[in-house]
């Protein structure tokens, strides 16, 4: 062999060393979804009077619990939308921030959302005649969920 021809091999096989070496950049597959948004509580007279702007509520500094998909009959002592006890799976909590604001990553699925208020929970909303505020989340579509806690509020 002379020596231009294995110069030649020599750098065809570095070079393809050196190619193959290289990461290989994959596209990020996106497995979860999330929620967020603000919690907020209302207290004492909340009816609309004229002149009067409508008042949002103040931040609550609380905690936000996700269960597996719950129904009316795993709650203890329910009164409208709070009780003192779930009977569930829970799948995940978080703290809101002090101005109320939280984030929950989660899988794809369908949860039920409840948060924490005076030594028990605050349902914010019931999905027919037996859900409790269930969510539906899919792969890397975040929603956005601001809950009033309007349980000492008056109307």
């Amino acid at each position: 062999m002379n020596w231009s021809f294995r110069m030649l091999l020599f750098l065809s096989l570095t070079f393809s060393l050196i190619i193959n070496a290289q990461p290989r950049r994959f596209s990020k597959k996106i497995t979860t979804s999330s929620i967020e948004g603000q919690v907020v509580e209302q207290v004492g007279n909340m009816m609309p009077s004229k002149g009067k702007l409508p008042y949002k509520g103040r931040p609550l500094m609380t905690k936000i619990f996700i269960y597996q998909p719950l129904q009316i009959g795993q709650l203890e002592n329910q009164n409208g939308a709070y009780c003192s006890q779930m009977n569930g799976v829970l799948v995940k909590s978080v703290l809101s921030d002090s101005t109320g604001h939280y984030h929950i990553d989660l899988k794809p699925g369908k949860y039920s959302i409840v948060v924490g208020y005076d030594n028990g929970f605050f349902i914010p909303y019931f999905s027919g005649a037996e859900g409790v505020a269930y969510l539906l989340l899919e792969i890397g579509k975040p929603q956005i969920l601001n809950i009033t806690v309007n349980q000492k509020a008056s109307y």
